[in-house]
């Protein structure tokens, strides 16, 4: 008994799940909204994430870049991964520029950083 009702539970948030996740079309009589192509959906930004935190997560575990001030920004629209800050080598910048494409397959890298010699 107990196992029919998980089983008529998970069924039914299944298709509540699929009922909601339908686009609904737009009205024929009204155009679309002007500022639909304007904003990512959410597809882009939870690709945008991932890549974010792909790079991240590799830049901080590699142990020949102090990526401590490095800034990692995606977007997954036009598919280009954006590095800032500053790094303490050209070295570095080149392996984080490297790290990053490595991770974010399919994505153009724009290497921002900016070496600074750290004062000692």
């Amino acid at each position: 008994m107990r196992q029919q009702l998980f089983h008529i539970a998970f069924v039914g948030a299944l298709g509540l799940v699929g009922a909601c996740s339908e686009k609904r079309p737009e009205a024929a009589d009204r155009p679309p909204a002007a500022d639909s192509a304007v904003k990512p959906d959410t597809g882009d930004r939870a690709a945008a994430a991932t890549e974010t935190a792909d790079v991240k997560l590799a830049l901080s575990m590699d142990k020949t870049v102090d990526a401590s001030d490095i800034n990692v920004d995606t977007d997954a629209a036009i598919k280009v991964v954006t590095l800032r800050g500053t790094v303490a080598s050209a070295e570095q910048r080149a392996r984080a520029e490297a790290i990053a494409t490595r991770e974010a397959t399919g994505f153009r890298v724009d290497n921002q950083l900016v070496v600074k010699r750290k004062s000692e």
